[in-house]
C-alpha cells in the first residue's frame, strides 16, 4: 500500500532526519519516496493493521501534516474495533 502525504514543514528542532527515523519506526514501513513537496510512504501490506494506522495518525498530528490521506482507515479501524468487541462477549 502507498499513501501520498504533503512534506511537513521543517525546524531546527524538527528535521527532516527525525521525520525519516519516525517514518522507520512504523510497524509495517517498507520504504519512502520524496516526491519534491510530497512523500509517498510504502507499506507492507501483510504487516498492516489497527496499531500501524494509529501510529501513522500519531505521526500526522506530531508532524502537523493533513490526515485526510488517512480518512479511508477510518472505517477500516471502527470496524475492526466493532469485530474485538463483538469477540469479548
Amino acid at each position: 500500500m502507498k499513501i501520498l502525504f504533503k512534506s511537513p514543514e521543517f525546524t531546527q528542532s524538527k528535521n527532516n532526519a527525525g521525520f525519516q527515523q519516525d517514518l522507520e519506526a512504523i510497524g509495517a514501513y517498507k520504504g519512502v519516496e520524496m516526491m519534491t513537496t510530497h512523500y509517498l510512504l510504502e507499506l507492507d501490506n501483510t504487516l498492516l493493521d489497527v496499531s500501524t494506522i494509529k501510529q501513522l495518525f500519531v505521526l500526522f498530528e506530531q508532524w502537523n501534516i493533513d490526515p485526510s490521506p488517512l480518512e479511508s482507515f477510518v472505517q477500516y479501524v471502527e470496524a475492526q474495533a466493532q469485530q474485538n468487541s463483538g469477540t469479548t462477549h
